[in-house]
Protein backbone atom coordinates (compact mmCIF):
# COMPACT_ATOMS: atom_id res chain seq x y z
CA UNK A 1 0.00 0.00 0.00
CA UNK A 2 2.98 2.64 0.80
CA UNK A 3 4.35 1.83 -2.57
CA UNK A 4 1.24 3.47 -4.61
CA UNK A 5 0.92 6.24 -2.23
CA UNK A 6 4.75 7.22 -2.46
CA UNK A 7 4.37 6.98 -6.80
CA UNK A 8 1.47 9.57 -6.41
CA UNK A 9 3.10 11.69 -4.00
CA UNK A 10 6.14 11.96 -6.19
CA UNK A 11 4.07 12.50 -9.65
CA UNK A 12 2.42 15.62 -7.19
CA UNK A 13 5.40 17.01 -6.28
CA UNK A 14 7.12 17.03 -9.58
CA UNK A 15 4.06 18.25 -11.16
CA UNK A 16 4.28 20.69 -8.61
CA UNK A 17 7.73 21.73 -9.07
CA UNK A 18 7.39 21.89 -12.77
CA UNK A 19 4.62 24.13 -12.77
CA UNK A 20 5.90 26.62 -10.46
CA UNK A 21 9.15 26.37 -12.41
CA UNK A 22 7.44 27.80 -15.14
CA UNK A 23 5.28 29.62 -13.74
CA UNK A 24 8.03 31.58 -11.58
CA UNK A 25 10.09 32.12 -15.16
CA UNK A 26 7.04 34.02 -16.70
CA UNK A 27 6.93 37.43 -15.00
CA UNK A 28 3.08 38.05 -15.68
CA UNK A 29 -0.33 37.01 -15.24
CA UNK A 30 -2.68 36.23 -17.78
CA UNK A 31 -4.77 39.30 -18.86
CA UNK A 32 -7.93 38.03 -16.91
CA UNK A 33 -5.82 37.02 -13.91
CA UNK A 34 -6.07 40.77 -12.60
CA UNK A 35 -9.77 40.57 -12.07
CA UNK A 36 -9.26 37.95 -9.72
CA UNK A 37 -6.62 39.89 -8.19
CA UNK A 38 -8.12 43.09 -7.33
CA UNK A 39 -10.51 41.30 -5.46
CA UNK A 40 -8.77 39.53 -3.61
CA UNK A 41 -6.74 42.51 -2.61
CA UNK A 42 -10.34 43.81 -1.73
CA UNK A 43 -11.37 40.95 0.42
CA UNK A 44 -8.02 41.31 2.31
CA UNK A 45 -8.41 45.01 2.75
CA UNK A 46 -12.01 44.92 3.52
CA UNK A 47 -13.48 41.74 4.18
CA UNK A 48 -15.93 41.82 1.14
CA UNK A 49 -15.35 41.08 -2.69
CA UNK A 50 -15.94 44.18 -4.92
CA UNK A 51 -19.33 43.92 -6.57
CA UNK A 52 -19.56 47.65 -6.39
CA UNK A 53 -16.24 48.36 -9.10
CA UNK A 54 -16.26 52.29 -9.62
CA UNK A 55 -13.81 51.79 -12.28
CA UNK A 56 -15.20 49.00 -14.94
CA UNK A 57 -17.18 50.60 -17.34
CA UNK A 58 -16.46 54.09 -15.47
CA UNK A 59 -18.72 52.19 -12.50
CA UNK A 60 -20.78 49.39 -12.59
CA UNK A 61 -22.00 46.64 -10.22
CA UNK A 62 -20.30 43.18 -10.51
CA UNK A 63 -21.86 39.67 -9.79
CA UNK A 64 -19.71 36.31 -9.40
CA UNK A 65 -19.32 33.56 -6.88
CA UNK A 66 -16.56 34.34 -4.38
CA UNK A 67 -15.37 31.02 -3.04
CA UNK A 68 -12.41 31.04 -4.94
CA UNK A 69 -11.44 35.08 -3.82
CA UNK A 70 -11.81 34.35 -0.31
CA UNK A 71 -9.81 30.96 -0.52
CA UNK A 72 -6.98 33.17 -2.22
CA UNK A 73 -7.37 36.05 0.30
CA UNK A 74 -7.03 33.46 3.56
CA UNK A 75 -3.55 32.72 2.62
CA UNK A 76 -2.80 36.40 1.40
CA UNK A 77 -2.73 37.24 4.85
CA UNK A 78 0.61 35.45 5.64
CA UNK A 79 1.68 35.65 2.04
CA UNK A 80 2.52 38.17 -0.43
CA UNK A 81 -0.75 38.15 -2.94
CA UNK A 82 1.46 37.72 -5.90
CA UNK A 83 2.98 34.95 -4.74
CA UNK A 84 -0.47 33.41 -3.66
CA UNK A 85 -1.40 34.01 -7.37
CA UNK A 86 1.76 32.12 -8.43
CA UNK A 87 1.48 28.98 -5.73
CA UNK A 88 -1.90 28.36 -5.17
CA UNK A 89 -3.29 27.67 -8.09
CA UNK A 90 -0.62 25.84 -9.60
CA UNK A 91 -1.18 23.43 -6.06
CA UNK A 92 -4.70 23.10 -7.20
CA UNK A 93 -4.15 22.12 -10.15
CA UNK A 94 -1.82 19.46 -9.10
CA UNK A 95 -3.81 17.61 -7.01
CA UNK A 96 -5.82 16.26 -9.50
CA UNK A 97 -3.22 14.10 -9.50
CA UNK A 98 -3.86 12.48 -6.22
CA UNK A 99 -7.70 12.71 -7.32
CA UNK A 100 -7.51 11.43 -10.71
CA UNK A 101 -5.50 8.29 -8.77
CA UNK A 102 -8.36 7.66 -6.24
CA UNK A 103 -11.22 7.97 -8.93
CA UNK A 104 -9.37 5.72 -11.31
CA UNK A 105 -8.79 2.98 -8.71
CA UNK A 106 -12.02 3.13 -7.80
CA UNK A 107 -13.40 2.18 -11.04
CA UNK A 108 -10.70 -0.29 -12.17
CA UNK A 109 -9.22 -1.94 -9.29
CA UNK A 110 -6.28 -1.78 -11.35
CA UNK A 111 -3.34 0.08 -9.69
CA UNK A 112 -1.03 0.54 -12.78
CA UNK A 113 -3.66 1.92 -14.66
CA UNK A 114 -4.53 4.31 -11.79
CA UNK A 115 -0.85 5.58 -11.61
CA UNK A 116 -0.62 6.67 -14.96
CA UNK A 117 -3.81 7.86 -15.11
CA UNK A 118 -2.39 10.41 -12.32
CA UNK A 119 0.21 10.88 -14.32
CA UNK A 120 -1.57 11.79 -17.61
CA UNK A 121 -3.47 14.38 -15.44
CA UNK A 122 -0.32 16.10 -14.02
CA UNK A 123 0.63 16.98 -17.49
CA UNK A 124 -2.19 17.30 -19.78
CA UNK A 125 -1.38 20.64 -22.09
CA UNK A 126 -4.75 22.22 -21.53
CA UNK A 127 -4.16 22.60 -17.75
CA UNK A 128 -0.48 24.43 -18.49
CA UNK A 129 -1.51 27.56 -18.03
CA UNK A 130 0.03 28.11 -15.32
CA UNK A 131 -0.11 32.17 -14.90
CA UNK A 132 -3.78 32.07 -14.96
CA UNK A 133 -4.87 32.99 -11.65
CA UNK A 134 -8.52 31.92 -12.49
CA UNK A 135 -11.29 30.29 -10.86
CA UNK A 136 -11.10 26.96 -13.13
CA UNK A 137 -7.97 26.25 -11.17
CA UNK A 138 -10.26 25.35 -8.40
CA UNK A 139 -13.71 24.48 -9.75
CA UNK A 140 -11.65 21.57 -11.73
CA UNK A 141 -10.29 19.52 -8.21
CA UNK A 142 -13.42 20.19 -6.86
CA UNK A 143 -15.44 18.54 -8.93
CA UNK A 144 -13.63 15.72 -9.31
CA UNK A 145 -13.45 15.54 -5.66
CA UNK A 146 -17.16 15.71 -5.78
CA UNK A 147 -17.21 12.66 -8.40
CA UNK A 148 -14.98 10.43 -6.00
CA UNK A 149 -17.31 10.78 -2.91
CA UNK A 150 -20.29 10.30 -5.27
CA UNK A 151 -18.67 7.23 -6.37
CA UNK A 152 -18.47 5.89 -2.70
CA UNK A 153 -22.21 7.27 -2.00
CA UNK A 154 -22.88 5.03 -4.83
CA UNK A 155 -20.47 1.86 -3.19
CA UNK A 156 -21.22 1.69 -0.10
CA UNK A 157 -25.33 2.39 -0.60
CA UNK A 158 -24.93 -0.70 -2.47
CA UNK A 159 -23.12 -2.72 0.27
CA UNK A 160 -25.27 -0.91 3.45
CA UNK A 161 -21.97 -0.04 4.69
CA UNK A 162 -22.48 2.07 8.15
CA UNK A 163 -19.75 4.24 6.02
CA UNK A 164 -22.70 5.84 3.71
CA UNK A 165 -23.80 9.00 5.97
CA UNK A 166 -20.01 10.35 6.08
CA UNK A 167 -19.71 9.84 2.25
CA UNK A 168 -22.67 12.00 2.27
CA UNK A 169 -21.69 14.57 4.32
CA UNK A 170 -17.99 15.05 2.66
CA UNK A 171 -20.34 15.00 -0.53
CA UNK A 172 -22.41 17.68 0.23
CA UNK A 173 -19.61 19.91 1.91
CA UNK A 174 -17.73 19.78 -1.34
CA UNK A 175 -20.75 20.25 -3.43
CA UNK A 176 -21.64 23.89 -1.84
CA UNK A 177 -17.97 24.77 -2.14
CA UNK A 178 -18.47 23.76 -6.02
CA UNK A 179 -21.35 25.68 -5.89
CA UNK A 180 -19.64 28.88 -4.18
CA UNK A 181 -17.02 28.73 -7.03
CA UNK A 182 -18.65 28.41 -10.11
CA UNK A 183 -22.19 28.00 -12.20
CA UNK A 184 -20.31 25.27 -13.89
CA UNK A 185 -21.23 22.74 -11.16
CA UNK A 186 -24.85 22.69 -13.19
CA UNK A 187 -21.95 19.66 -14.95
CA UNK A 188 -22.37 17.99 -11.77
CA UNK A 189 -26.19 18.05 -11.80
CA UNK A 190 -27.10 17.51 -15.48
CA UNK A 191 -24.11 14.86 -15.66
CA UNK A 192 -25.90 13.04 -12.20
CA UNK A 193 -29.70 13.12 -14.58
CA UNK A 194 -28.39 11.53 -17.30
CA UNK A 195 -26.32 9.20 -15.12
CA UNK A 196 -29.50 8.28 -13.91
CA UNK A 197 -31.32 8.03 -17.51
CA UNK A 198 -28.87 5.66 -18.29
CA UNK A 199 -28.69 3.34 -15.14
CA UNK A 200 -32.51 3.01 -16.14
CA UNK A 201 -32.12 2.33 -19.40
CA UNK A 202 -29.71 -0.86 -18.83
CA UNK A 203 -31.82 -1.66 -15.81
CA UNK A 204 -29.25 -0.60 -13.11
CA UNK A 205 -30.66 -0.13 -9.41
CA UNK A 206 -30.22 3.46 -8.33
CA UNK A 207 -30.46 3.22 -4.55
CA UNK A 208 -32.66 5.41 -2.66
CA UNK A 209 -29.74 7.42 -0.77
CA UNK A 210 -28.14 8.69 -4.64
CA UNK A 211 -32.19 9.86 -5.70
CA UNK A 212 -32.06 12.08 -2.51
CA UNK A 213 -28.65 13.18 -2.84
CA UNK A 214 -29.17 14.37 -6.70
CA UNK A 215 -32.62 16.26 -5.46
CA UNK A 216 -30.72 17.99 -2.16
CA UNK A 217 -27.57 19.07 -5.13
CA UNK A 218 -30.44 20.26 -7.31
CA UNK A 219 -32.22 22.21 -4.72
CA UNK A 220 -29.03 23.71 -3.19
CA UNK A 221 -27.12 24.81 -6.43
CA UNK A 222 -30.33 26.42 -7.49
CA UNK A 223 -30.49 28.55 -4.19
CA UNK A 224 -27.03 29.34 -4.33
CA UNK A 225 -26.99 30.70 -7.84
CA UNK A 226 -30.13 32.86 -7.54
CA UNK A 227 -29.04 34.15 -3.97
CA UNK A 228 -25.65 35.50 -5.97
CA UNK A 229 -27.27 36.29 -9.56
CA UNK A 230 -30.87 37.22 -9.15
CA UNK A 231 -30.67 40.51 -10.31
CA UNK A 232 -28.65 39.78 -13.20
CA UNK A 233 -31.19 37.16 -13.84
CA UNK A 234 -34.31 39.57 -13.19
CA UNK A 235 -32.03 42.46 -15.64
CA UNK A 236 -31.11 39.89 -18.37
CA UNK A 237 -33.55 37.49 -18.90
CA UNK A 238 -32.54 33.95 -20.63
CA UNK A 239 -29.48 35.91 -22.18
CA UNK A 240 -28.19 35.50 -18.30
CA UNK A 241 -27.00 32.35 -18.79
CA UNK A 242 -24.60 33.44 -22.19
CA UNK A 243 -23.29 36.19 -19.54
CA UNK A 244 -24.86 39.08 -21.69
CA UNK A 245 -21.29 38.44 -24.15
CA UNK A 246 -21.39 40.75 -27.06
CA UNK A 247 -23.11 39.13 -29.86
CA UNK A 248 -19.92 40.46 -32.20
CA UNK A 249 -17.25 38.45 -29.85
CA UNK A 250 -19.42 35.36 -28.45
CA UNK A 251 -17.80 33.01 -31.15
CA UNK A 252 -14.17 33.90 -29.87
CA UNK A 253 -15.57 32.65 -26.24
CA UNK A 254 -17.90 30.00 -27.79
CA UNK A 255 -15.61 28.37 -30.91
CA UNK A 256 -16.89 25.21 -32.65
CA UNK A 257 -15.23 22.23 -31.54
CA UNK A 258 -12.02 21.83 -33.19
CA UNK A 259 -10.55 18.01 -33.79
CA UNK A 260 -7.52 19.37 -34.20
CA UNK A 261 -7.14 21.68 -31.51
CA UNK A 262 -8.64 19.11 -28.62
CA UNK A 263 -6.19 16.79 -30.08
CA UNK A 264 -2.90 19.32 -29.39
CA UNK A 265 -4.93 20.12 -25.91
CA UNK A 266 -5.75 17.13 -24.55
CA UNK A 267 -3.10 15.26 -25.90
CA UNK A 268 -4.02 12.08 -28.84
CA UNK A 269 -3.24 8.94 -26.77
CA UNK A 270 -5.53 9.86 -23.75
CA UNK A 271 -7.76 11.09 -26.28
CA UNK A 272 -8.18 8.07 -28.41
CA UNK A 273 -8.06 5.55 -24.84
CA UNK A 274 -10.81 7.27 -23.84
CA UNK A 275 -12.64 7.67 -27.00
CA UNK A 276 -12.54 3.44 -27.03
CA UNK A 277 -13.27 2.72 -23.30
CA UNK A 278 -16.33 4.90 -23.54
CA UNK A 279 -17.31 2.77 -26.79
CA UNK A 280 -17.16 -0.48 -24.72
CA UNK A 281 -18.26 1.06 -21.28
CA UNK A 282 -21.73 1.86 -23.82
CA UNK A 283 -21.99 -0.72 -26.24
CA UNK A 284 -19.76 -3.80 -25.34
CA UNK A 285 -19.53 -4.43 -21.37
CA UNK A 286 -22.17 -2.01 -19.94
CA UNK A 287 -19.92 -0.43 -17.21
CA UNK A 288 -22.12 1.00 -14.74
CA UNK A 289 -18.75 2.33 -12.86
CA UNK A 290 -18.01 4.50 -15.97
CA UNK A 291 -21.60 5.70 -16.58
CA UNK A 292 -21.09 8.42 -14.05
CA UNK A 293 -18.02 10.20 -16.22
CA UNK A 294 -19.60 8.97 -19.70
CA UNK A 295 -22.39 11.02 -18.43
CA UNK A 296 -20.56 14.08 -17.27
CA UNK A 297 -18.89 14.38 -20.82
CA UNK A 298 -22.16 14.04 -22.33
CA UNK A 299 -23.38 16.94 -20.17
CA UNK A 300 -20.47 18.64 -20.62
CA UNK A 301 -20.94 18.23 -24.60
CA UNK A 302 -24.69 19.54 -24.60
CA UNK A 303 -23.62 22.72 -22.28
CA UNK A 304 -20.73 23.48 -24.84
CA UNK A 305 -22.82 22.61 -27.81
CA UNK A 306 -25.47 25.43 -26.44
CA UNK A 307 -23.08 27.93 -25.80
CA UNK A 308 -23.08 27.91 -22.41
CA UNK A 309 -19.48 26.74 -21.19
CA UNK A 310 -16.43 28.33 -23.42
CA UNK A 311 -14.94 26.11 -25.11
CA UNK A 312 -11.52 25.70 -23.25
CA UNK A 313 -13.08 25.20 -19.79
CA UNK A 314 -15.12 22.05 -21.77
CA UNK A 315 -11.72 21.07 -22.96
CA UNK A 316 -10.01 21.04 -19.49
CA UNK A 317 -13.08 19.03 -17.62
CA UNK A 318 -12.90 15.99 -20.81
CA UNK A 319 -8.88 16.12 -20.23
CA UNK A 320 -9.50 14.96 -16.70
CA UNK A 321 -12.32 12.39 -17.60
CA UNK A 322 -10.26 11.01 -20.25
CA UNK A 323 -7.01 10.56 -18.18
CA UNK A 324 -9.03 8.98 -16.02
CA UNK A 325 -10.49 6.36 -18.59
CA UNK A 326 -6.94 5.47 -19.36
CA UNK A 327 -6.65 3.61 -16.60
CA UNK A 328 -9.14 1.20 -17.47
CA UNK A 329 -7.37 0.95 -21.48
CA UNK A 330 -4.46 0.00 -19.87
CA UNK A 331 -6.48 -2.84 -17.93
CA UNK A 332 -7.76 -3.73 -21.23
CA UNK A 333 -4.96 -3.77 -22.74
CA UNK A 334 -2.82 -5.62 -20.24
CA UNK A 335 -5.13 -8.04 -19.88
CA UNK A 336 -5.76 -8.62 -23.60
CA UNK A 337 -2.14 -9.54 -24.05
CA UNK A 338 -2.07 -11.92 -21.46
CA UNK A 339 -4.25 -14.27 -23.79
CA UNK A 340 -1.87 -14.08 -26.66
CA UNK A 341 1.40 -15.12 -27.82
CA UNK A 342 3.03 -11.78 -27.06
CA UNK A 343 2.45 -12.25 -23.12
CA UNK A 344 6.03 -11.91 -23.05
CA UNK A 345 6.52 -8.72 -23.79
CA UNK A 346 3.97 -7.37 -21.08
CA UNK A 347 6.95 -6.14 -18.95
CA UNK A 348 7.54 -3.71 -21.61
CA UNK A 349 4.22 -2.47 -21.92
CA UNK A 350 4.79 -0.05 -18.66
CA UNK A 351 8.24 1.55 -19.96
CA UNK A 352 6.78 1.94 -23.61
CA UNK A 353 3.44 3.25 -22.18
CA UNK A 354 5.63 6.01 -20.29
CA UNK A 355 7.97 7.10 -23.14
CA UNK A 356 5.12 7.55 -25.60
CA UNK A 357 3.19 10.07 -22.77
CA UNK A 358 6.32 11.89 -21.87
CA UNK A 359 6.29 12.72 -25.65
CA UNK A 360 2.67 13.25 -26.19
CA UNK A 361 1.72 14.79 -23.03
CA UNK A 362 4.91 16.47 -21.09
CA UNK A 363 6.54 17.99 -23.66
CA UNK A 364 3.62 20.09 -25.41
CA UNK A 365 2.47 20.83 -21.75
CA UNK A 366 5.37 22.60 -21.39
CA UNK A 367 5.45 24.42 -24.66
CA UNK A 368 1.47 25.42 -23.67
CA UNK A 369 3.33 26.97 -20.45
CA UNK A 370 5.41 29.17 -22.87
CA UNK A 371 2.46 29.98 -24.78
CA UNK A 372 -0.03 31.92 -22.36
CA UNK A 373 -1.25 34.88 -23.76
CA UNK A 374 0.33 37.38 -21.23
CA UNK A 375 1.29 41.00 -20.95
CA UNK A 376 4.53 42.21 -21.58
CA UNK A 377 6.59 43.58 -18.55
CA UNK A 378 7.23 46.53 -20.35
CA UNK A 379 3.58 46.79 -20.73
CA UNK A 380 2.70 46.07 -17.17
CA UNK A 381 5.20 49.12 -16.79
CA UNK A 382 2.77 51.42 -19.14
CA UNK A 383 0.19 51.12 -17.13
CA UNK A 384 1.81 51.05 -14.06
CA UNK A 385 2.86 55.49 -15.28
CA UNK A 386 -0.44 55.90 -15.77
CA UNK A 387 -1.25 55.71 -12.29
CA UNK A 388 1.60 57.84 -11.34
CA UNK A 389 0.91 60.19 -14.20
CA UNK A 390 -2.53 60.92 -14.95
CA UNK A 391 -5.52 62.59 -12.64
CA UNK A 392 -7.57 59.60 -10.41
CA UNK A 393 -10.76 60.47 -12.64
CA UNK A 394 -8.76 59.98 -16.27
CA UNK A 395 -11.00 57.40 -18.14
CA UNK A 396 -8.78 55.14 -20.75
CA UNK A 397 -8.92 53.12 -23.51
CA UNK A 398 -7.21 50.02 -23.73
CA UNK A 399 -7.97 47.24 -25.66
CA UNK A 400 -10.55 44.35 -24.28
CA UNK A 401 -8.32 42.15 -22.62
CA UNK A 402 -5.78 45.29 -20.87
CA UNK A 403 -9.34 46.76 -19.30
CA UNK A 404 -8.04 44.74 -16.69
CA UNK A 405 -4.84 45.94 -16.45
CA UNK A 406 -6.15 50.14 -16.37
CA UNK A 407 -8.61 48.96 -13.31
CA UNK A 408 -5.36 47.26 -11.60
CA UNK A 409 -2.69 48.52 -12.25
CA UNK A 410 -3.50 52.12 -13.51
CA UNK A 411 -6.11 52.45 -11.06
CA UNK A 412 -8.39 54.27 -13.65
CA UNK A 413 -11.91 53.88 -14.82
CA UNK A 414 -11.85 51.96 -18.34
CA UNK A 415 -14.51 51.92 -21.02
CA UNK A 416 -14.78 47.86 -21.41
CA UNK A 417 -13.40 44.53 -20.09
CA UNK A 418 -14.11 41.00 -20.50
CA UNK A 419 -16.56 41.47 -17.55
CA UNK A 420 -20.13 42.13 -19.55
CA UNK A 421 -22.77 40.38 -16.77
CA UNK A 422 -25.25 43.38 -15.52
CA UNK A 423 -23.64 45.98 -18.59
CA UNK A 424 -26.67 47.11 -20.48
CA UNK A 425 -25.02 48.23 -23.13
CA UNK A 426 -22.39 45.94 -23.52
CA UNK A 427 -22.69 45.13 -27.32
CA UNK A 428 -22.31 49.30 -28.25
CA UNK A 429 -19.41 49.48 -26.18
CA UNK A 430 -17.61 46.50 -27.77
CA UNK A 431 -18.53 48.18 -31.04
CA UNK A 432 -17.36 52.00 -29.89
CA UNK A 433 -14.24 50.38 -28.68
CA UNK A 434 -13.21 48.41 -32.09
CA UNK A 435 -14.01 51.68 -34.20
CA UNK A 436 -11.78 53.73 -31.73
CA UNK A 437 -8.79 51.46 -32.50
CA UNK A 438 -9.68 50.96 -36.16
CA UNK A 439 -11.58 53.91 -37.52
CA UNK A 440 -9.80 56.72 -39.96
CA UNK A 441 -11.75 59.30 -39.33
CA UNK A 442 -10.93 61.59 -36.40
CA UNK A 443 -14.35 62.94 -36.20
CA UNK A 444 -15.50 59.77 -35.00
CA UNK A 445 -13.06 58.68 -32.51
CA UNK A 446 -13.17 62.31 -31.01
CA UNK A 447 -17.72 61.83 -30.96
CA UNK A 448 -16.78 57.79 -29.40
CA UNK A 449 -14.03 59.85 -27.04
CA UNK A 450 -16.30 62.49 -26.09
CA UNK A 451 -19.79 59.85 -25.24
CA UNK A 452 -17.31 57.89 -22.79
CA UNK A 453 -15.22 60.66 -21.44
CA UNK A 454 -12.04 59.02 -22.94
CA UNK A 455 -9.21 60.92 -21.97
CA UNK A 456 -6.06 59.14 -23.14
CA UNK A 457 -5.93 56.31 -25.53
CA UNK A 458 -3.20 53.64 -25.04
CA UNK A 459 -1.72 51.25 -28.32
CA UNK A 460 0.31 48.48 -26.92
CA UNK A 461 2.21 46.19 -28.98
CA UNK A 462 -0.59 43.48 -28.53
CA UNK A 463 -3.44 45.73 -29.47
CA UNK A 464 -1.26 46.60 -32.26
CA UNK A 465 -1.16 42.98 -33.39
CA UNK A 466 -4.98 42.64 -32.57
CA UNK A 467 -6.04 44.85 -34.71
CA UNK A 468 -2.94 44.88 -37.45
CA UNK A 469 -2.02 48.20 -36.58
CA UNK A 470 1.09 49.36 -38.61
CA UNK A 471 2.01 52.16 -37.02
CA UNK A 472 0.13 54.45 -34.63
CA UNK A 473 -3.89 55.31 -34.86
CA UNK A 474 -5.01 56.77 -38.40
CA UNK A 475 -6.46 59.66 -36.69
CA UNK A 476 -4.18 61.13 -34.65
CA UNK A 477 -2.79 64.32 -35.14
CA UNK A 478 -0.46 66.80 -33.40
CA UNK A 479 -3.60 69.31 -32.91
CA UNK A 480 -5.95 67.14 -31.07
CA UNK A 481 -2.96 64.62 -29.43
CA UNK A 482 -0.13 64.90 -27.05
CA UNK A 483 2.22 62.22 -27.01
CA UNK A 484 2.92 61.89 -23.34
CA UNK A 485 4.85 58.36 -23.37
CA UNK A 486 6.24 56.59 -25.64
CA UNK A 487 8.40 53.05 -25.62
CA UNK A 488 7.43 49.85 -27.32
CA UNK A 489 4.12 51.48 -25.91
CA UNK A 490 2.42 54.57 -26.91
CA UNK A 491 -0.04 57.03 -24.89
CA UNK A 492 -1.56 59.65 -26.04
CA UNK A 493 -3.47 62.44 -24.26
CA UNK A 494 -6.67 63.80 -26.10
CA UNK A 495 -6.55 67.58 -25.80
CA UNK A 496 -9.60 68.80 -28.24
CA UNK A 497 -12.99 67.91 -28.60
CA UNK A 498 -15.22 67.63 -31.66
CA UNK A 499 -16.19 70.49 -33.48
CA UNK A 500 -15.77 72.74 -36.28
CA UNK A 501 -12.35 74.80 -35.39
CA UNK A 502 -10.66 71.21 -35.17
CA UNK A 503 -8.88 70.82 -38.11
CA UNK A 504 -5.56 68.53 -38.85
CA UNK A 505 -2.41 70.94 -38.65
Amino acid sequence: MKKPIMVVGGVFLSVLLIRLVLAFMIPEFTYESYFHLRQVEHIIETGFPLYHDPLSYGGRELAFLPFFHYLAAFFGLFLPITLVAKILPNLLTALLVPITYLISKKMTEHETGSLIAAFIAGFLPILYFTNGFVVNTLFLPLIFTAIYFYLNIEETAKKNDPKLMKYIYIYIAVFFLLCLTSPLAAIMLIGLGIYALLSLLEGKKIYREEIEVMLFSIFLYGWVQFLFFKKSLLDEGISFVWQNIPSTIIAQYFPKFSLGVALVLVSIIPFVAGAVVVYRSLFQLKNQKSFLLISLVIATSILTWLRLIRFRQSLAFFSVVLAILFAAFYKDIEHYIKKTKLSHLQKYLLPLTIIILIFSTVLPAINTAFLQDTPSTEEVATFRWIKENTPPSATILASLDEGHLVTYYSQRKNLIDDRFMLIDDAETRFQSLTSLFTTKFRTEALDLAGQYNIEYFVLTPTAKEKYQLKHELPYITRRCFDTVYQNETTIFKLKCQLGPTNQDE
